[in-house]
């Protein structure tokens, strides 16, 4: 029989070796998602079919922090059961309660503390339940000032969905958004997350680039893209080669993207997580 001998050295340069990949390969994940709520007469992908499955997603992908669009009350109630490690912040859009659709900003509790947060209405009075220029719906912004239990640092992190119908309300929102934001965040990095309903051939989401202080577009500044190319598909109807992106993630420029990835949601048969793809944006958590 062959006998191996104990390698001192080796083992600490092993142990080495795993320290500096560890180290080097620690993510933080965010990701956004719009989980749409449809009616018993939109067919087999109405929420009760689906939920259980849009939960296991998220707890599989385990974000950091994650923004929602669409989401009502039954949404809400049926993540929060089952995502027990999450907080939210969020608001019912037609009421400033618990009616209408929330943009909520989901966040890990385990590792963030909530310093601060807020929902504002993309309108011209922000502060009060309301419709904004010529939007068709009410639209929210709600954000929220992290700080990571173990490092100390802290960051904000937005998530809004913009009017599907009111051009001037998405770059207004848009341009609401940066400035709000920017009074709120001061020095410290951001994240932008949400279904602008637009592309990135739009004034809105050029605003978002540019005003008042720039972000990244976080699908075109990672090192690495997966997935599919669209984000768009109205439960399969729209192929992949016809669609587009427009839900988005913006950050601070100094925030490194290692991966962007948008999922595939189809669940098969027909069957899909949403008519949104998710996109999720892995970051080097040392440039947070």
């Amino acid at each position: 029989m062959k006998l191996f001998h104990h390698n001192p050295f080796g083992a600490i340069l092993l142990s080495l070796c795993f320290i500096a990949i560890t180290a080097d390969s620690k993510n933080f994940r965010i990701m956004s998602f719009n989980i749409r709520l449809v009616t018993p007469d939109d067919g087999k992908n109405i929420w009760y079919n689906r939920s259980n499955e849009v939960c296991k997603f998220i707890q599989k992908q385990a974000p950091d922090v994650f923004g929602l669009q669409e989401a009502t009350q039954i949404q809400m109630d049926d993540i929060s059961r089952q995502l027990t490690d999450y907080g939210f912040v969020g608001l019912g859009r037609d009421d400033g309660k618990q009616k209408g659709e929330y943009s909520p900003v989901f966040f890990d509790k385990t590792k963030y503390r909530l310093v601060k947060s807020g929902v504002f209405w993309l309108s011209e009075t922000p502060d009060e339940v309301s419709f904004g220029w010529d939007a068709v719906c009410r639209r929210t912004c709600s954000w929220v000032v992290l700080q990571d239990l173990k490092t100390g640092n802290s960051f904000v992190f937005a998530d809004t969905h913009l009017d599907h119908k009111g051009k001037e309300a998405r770059t207004r929102g848009a341009m609401l958004i940066k400035e709000r934001l920017s009074r709120i965040a001061g020095n410290i990095p951001m994240m932008i997350t949400g279904d602008f309903n637009v592309t990135d051939q739009s004034e809105a989401y050029t605003t978002m680039l540019t005003r008042f202080f720039p972000l990244a577009d976080a699908y075109k500044a990672a090192q690495k893209r997966e997935g599919l190319k669209a984000s768009f598909h109205n439960w399969g109807k729209i192929p992949e080669k016809e669609g587009d992106i427009i839900d988005f993630i913006f950050l601070s420029p100094s925030i490194k993207v290692k991966k962007a990835t948008i999922y595939d949601s189809s669940l098969g048969d027909g069957y899909f997580l949403s008519d949104h793809h998710p996109i999720i944006a892995d970051l080097d958590a040392k440039s947070l």
